[in-house]
């Protein structure tokens, strides 16, 4: 177990323990104590049964995939028109060939309809004090509903290919991945993680890349661009680790 509590804080960009003490053995009593292991003098495992079967929990991607692909994608910036410069759009290709190119659009006043237009995709929105994530094949009609939550900011992410593969079984369990994904760090608002419904493996195979390569765009966009934005951060969750949480966003 010792070594799973190393791994863990290799995904998240924490220093190792020092191998030759006890930090290791020690969190996991805390985690003991907490109730959230099972009790000392058993083999380690969580008291919440959810794990074994919650879908959404056990096709989560990686941490460390997620923060290395957000290293150097190649990045193409898409011009906005004069009317809509409060938008700054992308176009990001991750390393890795198994994921197709993504539009990234990002903005912070009500988007322009012309940008999304039959575009399906995910999004997030920086609250004052969280992450709200959802999805939709009109934002800018679904970004309406959204305003008396005063976002901040917002990302908007899709697919630059107009690919009908990309179900709508298939974006809800993107949704419902990329919620759970970011609720393991940062504060999010939604009030349930999306979709119980696990989709066909096709389906779910496509919400998976969807939602490791989405997360890494925003990690990017957190890490490399600096917009005259209100709160160009997220609100990660606190934790005394040395250097969280700018060691999550920050390359290495």
């Amino acid at each position: 177990m010792t070594e799973q509590v190393q791994a863990a804080r290799t995904d998240l960009g924490l220093p190792l323990f020092n191998t030759t003490g006890g930090a290791a053995h020690d969190f996991i009593q805390k985690l003991r104590k907490q109730g959230l292991l099972s009790a000392k003098n058993t083999p380690p495992a969580p008291t919440e049964m959810i794990w074994k079967t919650e879908w959404r929990l056990l096709y989560l991607p990686s941490h460390r995939i997620v923060r290395q692909l957000s290293w150097s994608p190649v990045i193409d910036t898409v011009p906005i028109t004069s009317n809509e410069q409060t938008h700054h759009a992308f176009l990001i290709t991750v390393r890795d060939p198994a994921i197709p190119t993504f539009r990234v659009t990002v903005g912070k006043d009500m988007p322009n309809a012309n940008l999304f237009r039959h575009r399906r995709g995910l999004y997030f929105l920086r609250l004052e004090d969280s992450l709200y994530i959802g999805k939709s094949d009109e934002f800018h009609v679904r970004f309406s509903g959204h305003q008396q939550k005063k976002p901040l900011w917002w990302v908007f992410i899709a697919l630059e290919a107009h690919d009908t593969m990309f179900t709508l079984d298939a974006i809800s369990a993107a949704e419902s991945l990329l919620i759970s994904f970011w609720n393991e760090t940062t504060v999010i608002k939604n009030g349930n993680r999306g979709s119980d419904q696990r989709p066909a493996f096709l389906f779910l195979q496509q919400a998976v890349l969807f939602s490791m390569a989405a997360s890494a765009a925003f990690l990017w966009l957190l890490r490399t661009q600096v917009f005259d934005y209100t709160e160009w951060t997220i609100p990660f969750k606190s934790w005394r680790g040395a250097g969280w949480p700018q060691c999550y966003i920050d390359e290495q």
